[in-house]
């Protein structure tokens, strides 16, 4: 268990320390928007967008702790697919709440760009480009 929360502070770090800034920008933006569920937390929606952050976090660091900051990582935000397709069956009670729908629009339009740079990246990966990225500690430290 140790491994596994130190494996995941090291991927919050490579995102938040190591990117460039336009990515470190975006990715505040996209775990900030993500995070907005808190504010939203005692709605069904916000609850299952919180526990698939949770799922997709936990198997990104099972994948970092096996191979690194390498271009799948992103694949886990397929299961933002299922949820938006609940949710859009939702859509009559979400409009019930002006608040709860309008975070849910910027949720999805966020999220479908990171899904899209997340489509980029495996297509890099399938062809080939499979090495670790980002590290981080420099290479040849342990």
């Amino acid at each position: 268990m140790i491994r596994f929360l130190t494996n995941m502070t090291e991927l919050f770090g490579v995102v938040y320390l190591r990117f460039r800034v336009v990515p470190r920008l975006w990715c505040v933006w996209l775990v900030g928007v993500n995070a907005a569920c808190l504010f939203f937390i005692t709605h069904i929606e916000a609850q299952v967008v919180l526990a698939v952050t949770a799922i997709a976090v936990a198997a990104q660091t099972l994948i970092y702790q096996r191979s690194g900051f390498i271009r799948i990582l992103g694949t886990t935000h397929i299961l933002w697919v299922p949820m938006f397709a609940w949710m859009a069956a939702r859509v009559d009670q979400i409009s019930d709440e002006p608040s709860l729908a309008n975070w849910l629009v910027l949720l999805f339009a966020t999220n479908l760009v990171s899904m899209i740079v997340d489509a980029i990246d495996a297509i890099r990966y399938v062809r080939g480009d499979r090495a670790p990225h980002y590290r981080w500690k420099p290479a040849g430290q342990s």
